[in-house]
């Protein structure tokens, strides 16, 4: 009995004796082993592709065009097509994967397996497949990846005239562009008064027509109109609101102010106006309380102001406004944004000077037309104040609001434009297209890829 009781403690010191031998072993390698038999792409991030644009070879990354892994069919792509033009030929992928070897090859071909280098390029041009060993080595996996191309240009902005020498715009000036319930209208003025053409359809084909505005005063200010939702507003030089549901009839808003307005933007809940070297706000059009601003108002604009207003992603509200002051050589730019923190009637206005680190403004130029399009802010016009641009020569692109303005290298504006003179309209319907209307001619254009079915 006792004997049987010694060989067990002997048993049990010789297993502690191995446990420390092995725990002592692993402390001193700091080295755990494993085997398993994991077998799975978990991502594959693309690098920069070079594209060719307009004869001009240009580089983007592609880490914003996700690539898709269907774990049971093992096919791996890109919902979000890449730019027309993309050269896939070297292109450097980083594929992320659980397992001990991978390889790649053309897929259907029987050439050899080529191992897999995380900075080495990729032949894209065609489908791949990739050949995944496990862990323990005892199991494989063959993955196909395929990088999909638009294959027309979709980044490519294409302009085609729809009307040329038409009657109704003929004479014409001072014209405001806008469209509602599916057709294209422009409000102007002519010897005999203010008058509206209004196009049938905003489809390629359409009829003009034209209407006198009788319900308007002599004293409007067309360039301020504004539209918000359904319904149109506008100010006259005497301080009063006008709103229209068709362009044709109108009627005063509220009581007429004891200043010139010029109408800047219709929210939700009020109406902004410039007035005397003030921002003021006006839930009815009767009362107007001031705004606050960041900085002294002699920045504000007094001539073709523009206005826009966002609402971006995280839930922020954004009144983009562009104008012409006599105290900047360039367009002067204001922008108010509220929350669901800060409301609307607290947030104040503020101005985006001219820095060293804000060095890209708008440029003052004649019949400014500020756009939302593609997410992003445009201004296009007539000639730059300093006649460095010619008329309709460069669209001017801001992604941030205003803050900065770059010129639109890829993009042009319709080149049978460049230089006309007179009044310059445009607008953008809901099927994304922009029109242009100068000198009784009707252009409208696209982003293609903004005409490609939704996936």
């Amino acid at each position: 009995m006792r004997a049987n009781q010694i060989i067990r403690n002997k048993s049990l010191l010789l297993l502690l004796a191995l446990v420390l031998l092995a725990s002592s072993c692993s402390e001193k390698d700091n080295v755990v082993s494993t085997s398993n038999d994991y077998c799975y792409i978990s991502s594959v991030i693309l690098g920069n592709v070079k594209r060719k644009v307009q004869n001009t070879n240009v580089t983007f990354s592609a880490v914003d065009y996700e690539m898709t892994i269907n774990q049971r069919t093992n096919n791996i792509e890109n919902r979000d097509s890449l730019p027309y033009g993309s050269q896939l030929s070297r292109v450097i992928a980083t594929i992320h994967f659980d397992g001990s070897t991978l390889a790649y090859r053309e897929k259907g071909s029987n050439s050899e397996w080529t191992s897999y280098n995380a900075t080495d390029s990729l032949d894209l041009t065609k489908p791949l497949e990739l050949f995944l060993t496990s862990n323990d080595n005892q199991s494989s996996r063959i993955y196909t990846l395929k990088v999909n191309v638009h294959q027309q240009e979709g980044d490519s902005l294409f302009w085609k005239q729809c009307d040329n020498n038409v009657a109704e715009l003929t004479d014409m000036t001072d014209m405001k562009a806008f469209v509602l319930k599916d057709k294209l209208f422009v409000l102007g003025q002519k010897t005999s008064g203010i008058t509206l053409a209004e196009r049938s359809s905003t489809e390629t084909e359409g009829e003009w027509t034209e209407t006198p505005v009788t319900d308007l005063p002599a004293t409007t200010d067309i360039q301020t109109l504004r539209q918000y939702e359904d319904m149109l507003y506008l100010s006259t030089n005497d301080g009063s609101i006008f709103s229209s549901a068709d362009a044709k009839g109108w009627r005063q808003e509220g009581s007429t102010y004891s200043a010139p307005l010029k109408l800047v933007e219709k929210t939700g809940k009020y109406y902004y106006a410039i007035s005397e070297g003030k921002i003021l706000r006006s839930a009815d059009a009767s009362t107007w309380e001031e705004e606050t601003l960041d900085t002294d108002a002699t920045m504000l604009p007094t001539t073709d102001i523009r206005a826009l207003s966002a609402e971006q992603a995280n839930g922020n509200n954004r009144i983009i406004l562009v104008g012409q002051s006599e105290n900047s050589d360039n367009a002067v730019v204001w922008n108010k944004m509220w929350n669901d923190s800060e409301k609307e009637e607290n947030a104040e206005w503020i101005y985006f000077p001219i820095t060293h680190d804000n060095n890209i403004p708008c440029p003052r130029l004649e019949y400014l037309n500020l756009l939302s399009y593609d997410g992003k802010c445009i201004a296009f016009g007539g000639a730059s104040i300093d006649n460095s641009k010619e008329a309709l020569e460069t669209m001017y692109v801001s992604q941030d609001y205003g803050i900065t303005w770059r010129p639109d290298k890829e993009h042009r504006m319709p080149v049978e434009l460049k230089g006309i003179e007179g009044c310059i309209t445009s607008t953008v319907d809901e099927n994304y297209f922009i029109w242009i209307i100068t000198n009784s001619q009707v252009w409208r254009g696209r982003l293609n890829r903004l005409g490609f079915a939704q996936q």
